[in-house]
């Protein structure tokens, strides 16, 4: 009884760290969209890369992480120097975002619903600090301001 003891011991203690996870993330967008001109889409485990070129000359990467909590970072990225807007126009931009996002094909709609969610607790959210927005998710907007150019960072976290 002692040794099945011990190796139940060590059997647990060598799977520690190793997450063995049943899923694996899928592609947000695809390249056949409309206002599309570049795409890429990059898996690896649990972990997932997509970037898209849009017309408009903005680039949006999406980071997934999917296992036992889902974490997607939206990445908005555009030319210009936006250092002299208020926070507040950061909420507006990831508002108007995910409504842009929304109406690229029928399957994206449902984006609308965060957008809305996003716009009802704009108010009271500050960037870079995540806000709950329902049991047990949350999303944070925040963002990186460079001389040249500026990346909004949306993200929504499932724990």
């Amino acid at each position: 009884m002692r040794h099945r003891t011990v190796y139940l011991l060590l059997l647990f203690a060598a799977c520690q760290g190793k997450q063995t996870c049943p899923y694996k993330p899928a592609p947000v967008f695809s390249k056949d969209l409309p206002h599309v001109v570049q795409y890429n889409f990059e898996q690896k485990g649990q972990q997932s890369l997509e970037s898209m070129l849009f017309d408009t000359n903005m680039l949006l990467e999406i980071e997934q992480n999917i296992c036992t909590e889902t974490r997607q970072a939206y990445r908005f990225s555009v030319q210009g120097n936006y250092s002299a807007f208020p926070d507040s126009m950061w909420f507006k931009e990831a508002v108007l975002q995910l409504n842009f996002l929304s109406k690229l094909s029928p399957a994206h709609a449902p984006l609308r619903s965060w957008a809305a969610i996003l716009d009802q607790n704009r108010l009271e959210m500050k960037l870079g600090e995540p806000k709950e927005v329902e049991t047990n998710t949350f999303v944070s907007v925040d963002r990186i301001i460079g001389p040249e150019a500026s990346t909004l960072l949306l993200v929504f976290e499932q724990r």
